[in-house]
């Protein structure tokens, strides 16, 4: 027999609300570095979906017309119960796995089971006029409103005798693509700051992919050393991370990245007060048990796994901007230079041109964009998300206001761009060629950045770490293969060293082929997975003869002091596999991360 339809529905009504306001309360965290209008936003949107909910496991029930109020509560229950399971407790294993469908199978059943059970006491409690169980849904509303805006409260952080620090990373920006560095492009943000402050002409990433690189950025330490060379990998625990040194020294630390190889489910919150990896328009709605398992139907990598920088800007700049009088380390990541180009900001580019053979564009370009045909403008369109880009530093900079001079401000990329050279078109990751290892890096900072140097000699991006740490007076017992270059900051003499690189042969694999180089003195020697130097196994380049890399010297003439010291390393490097289920491994495949094995 039917219950009433009007007192079920108000049940649903009433536990979807309460659920979707619990829900934020549980999940709300300072490190979310949400306000209070975003708070309240996120919690509108969660109790808005959760009375819709409510109100469709009504209908539903009262269609059913047995049990009703306790399949309401099976069905708010067992989402919950299933989303929470996936991804908080097996969130890297495969759907196949036993664990993964076993876990969500029983976390239904059981949620069943006890929706069920509840049913007769639940049309008890209620009665005719609702009893103590509305007052109590409509408190658990008020509870989880309140506790969200409490849990989400964070530090405010305090004037120190310190400088702030700005780390602006440009994923895939090519040096050589950038006005600083002598091409036409329009980029008076980063000329601006070229003109105020100190170019490094020959920065060297040390990988061509975005999490080895930039775990080499912030630690002082090749991949060679980390042990991670893919992405995809767990971090583990990292004290080595530039921003937990500055967090012990009283440093409010904060993050806000635009790619998913950069999210903190490997990690890479460790050490900071905040940590934006919401990849969603608005804060907060992605993590949501409803919006999950609505992405897990609708979205091909079941989450979103990147955004443009103006979503970046949405959360960095305000964020900036209420503690720039404050001691603090901020790492913003734009990613929009990276393929496919799809945000062209010239007009004049014009619609791309696809009379002809298509080119060989990476597979993870969408279909419409492998029809193109003209290298040349796929290039422009490329330095257009470099323009775009541009502005946004400028964005971030002006958030500084006044205390732009008192501010360590550097821009640097991870990794550049193959647009062409050596047949590899349009993408990086799978080789140790210049054009994806060269990268911009300028660092503004008046009391010891002398404006308008120009270091000519190679770093490293493993610099960077050394050099934050000593611009800031801190002195750390990690051990680091980076250089500070204060030094060169001033106008000293330059210290050229030797940098290391690694690149993975084979992607997403459990012990990936690795490829090493080694750059130093004029010269590049690259080994392939095995280390053994001759034919095929090591590539050996004169740099300043032949910038382009084009006339592979090896193994007729082979640098022995090269490779004796590459191989050395290579031979004590422990590599980190990546931890990957179906839903990381297709989002990487999406980024091209990949070559589609998710095994």
């Amino acid at each position: 027999m039917r219950p009433p339809f009007r007192p079920l529905a108000r049940f649903g009504l009433l536990t979807g609300a309460a659920a979707g306001a619990v829900e934020v309360a549980l999940r709300a965290s300072p490190r979310q570095g949400l306000g209070a209008a975003e708070v309240a936003t996120w919690l509108g949107a969660s109790i808005g979906l959760g009375t819709a909910f409510g109100l469709a496991l009504a209908v539903a029930a009262w269609i059913v017309g047995r049990r009703s109020y306790g399949l309401v509560v099976a069905g708010i229950l067992g989402l919950h119960a299933a989303v929470n399971y996936r991804f908080e407790w097996v969130l890297n294993e495969f759907v196949r796995d036993p664990r993964v469908w076993g876990g969500i199978g029983a976390s239904l059943l059981l949620s069943l089971l006890v929706g069920l059970g509840s049913d007769r006491w639940l049309r008890r409690v209620l009665g005719a006029s609702g009893g103590p169980l509305r007052p109590l849904l409509r408190g658990a509303v008020l509870a989880g409103v309140g506790l969200a805006f409490l849990r989400a409260n964070g530090p405010a952080g305090h004037v120190g005798p310190r400088p702030s620090v700005l780390v602006i990373s440009l994923d895939t920006a090519r040096f050589d693509r950038l006005s600083p560095y002598g091409h036409a492009i329009d980029t008076p943000i980063l000329e601006r700051l070229a003109r105020e402050g100190v170019v490094f002409d020959q920065a060297i990433a040390a990988a061509p992919i975005t999490e080895p690189s930039h775990l080499s950025l912030f630690t002082g330490r090749p991949p060679l050393a980390t042990g991670v060379v893919s992405n995809g990998t767990n971090l583990g625990d990292r004290p080595e991370l530039l921003w937990r040194a500055l967090q012990a020294e009283g440093f409010l630390t904060a993050g806000f990245v635009a790619g998913f190889p950069l999210h903190g489910k490997y990690g890479w919150g460790q050490g900071m007060n905040v940590y934006d990896d919401d990849f969603g328009g608005l804060a907060g709605l992605q993590m949501l048990g409803l919006v999950k398992a609505f992405n897990q139907v609708a979205l091909k990598e079941h989450a979103l796994r990147e955004r443009p920088a103006a979503r970046v800007l949405a959360r960095a700049v305000p964020w900036i901007e209420a503690h720039r009088d404050t001691q603090f380390f901020a790492f913003v990541h734009l990613y929009d230079a990276h393929g496919p180009y799809d945000q062209p900001t010239n007009a004049a580019l014009g619609p791309a041109p696809t009379d002809g053979p298509a080119l060989a564009l990476p597979p993870y370009w969408p279909a419409p964009d492998r029809r193109i045909t003209s290298p040349d403008w796929l290039a422009r369109a490329y330095d257009n998300e470099l323009v775009a880009v541009d502005a946004a530093v400028g964005q971030l900079l002006a958030a500084l206001g006044p205390r732009l001079d008192e501010t360590i401000v550097m821009v640097t990329a991870d990794h550049g761009e193959s647009l062409t050279e050596h047949d590899y078109l349009f993408d990086h990751g799978d080789n140790l060629y210049d054009p994806s290892l060269r990268v911009p890096w300028i660092v503004r900072f008046p009391p010891t950045a002398t404006a308008g140097v120009r270091v000519p000699c190679q770093v490293g991006g493993v610099d960077l770490t050394p050099t934050v740490l000593d611009l800031v007076g801190l002195v750390d017992n990690v051990p680091r293969e980076g250089v500070s270059r204060v030094s060169e900051l001033r106008g000293g003499p330059c210290r050229e060293l030797p940098v290391y690189a690694s690149t993975v042969a084979g992607r997403l694999v459990a012990d990936p082929p690795t490829d090493h180089a080694l750059r130093g003195q004029g010269r590049k020697l690259i080994l392939h997975q095995g280390g053994a130097t001759g034919a095929g196994g090591a590539e050996l380049y004169d740099l300043v003869a032949d910038p382009g890399e084009s006339v592979n010297l090896a193994p007729n003439e082979v640098s022995d002091a090269m490779s004796a010291l590459l191989e050395a390393r290579v031979a004590g490097a422990t590599v980190t596999s990546p931890e990957l289920d179906t839903e990381t491994a297709a989002m990487l495949k999406a980024l091209g991360y990949t070559d589609g094995s998710t095994e």
